[in-house]
């Protein structure tokens, strides 16, 4: 009988939105999420968001590590690694400690890159260095449109 009064703690699974699945509103979890239908929204994840090549999220997705290898419009706050696949879009402002982009990979926006605290300089002096590392980026970018 005490087997049957004992309370387990259910194990985090994954969160996946699958192909030809319309959502809209507003996640968060504590496990991974991947998305290969169209979500429109905010996703908050402690894991991975993953955005699969038939994914769009026309979304602000903040977790500790996204990958995007379909398509995403809007802010990305990674606080680990921000990895754009080849086959990957992304439309908005980035921030993430790691940037990858695999050839073919796109990103229009602008992107920061944030070291982990523990670093030598104080925040107001961190968000100065970043605000100008966005007007390079944005003026870098807006040459290569140009020319």
């Amino acid at each position: 009988m005490s087997m049957l009064r004992r309370s387990t703690q259910p194990k985090h699974s994954d969160t996946f939105i699958a192909h030809g699945t319309q959502l809209e509103g507003v996640i968060r979890c504590e496990a991974n999420i991947r998305i290969d239908g169209k979500f429109t929204g905010e996703v908050t994840c402690s894991g991975t968001i993953t955005i699969g090549e038939h994914g769009e999220a026309h979304s602000t997705l903040t977790a500790s590590h996204i990958v995007v290898a379909g398509s995403v419009v809007g802010d990305i706050h990674a606080n680990g690694k921000l990895v754009i696949a080849s086959t990957g879009q992304v439309c908005g402002n980035c921030l993430s400690e790691v940037l990858l982009i695999e050839e073919g990979g796109m990103l229009n926006g602008t992107s920061l890159m944030e070291r982990s605290s523990g670093g030598g300089a104080n925040k107001k002096d961190s968000k100065g260095s970043q605000q100008e590392a966005a007007k390079v980026s944005e003026h870098k970018e807006g040459e290569k449109q140009a020319g």
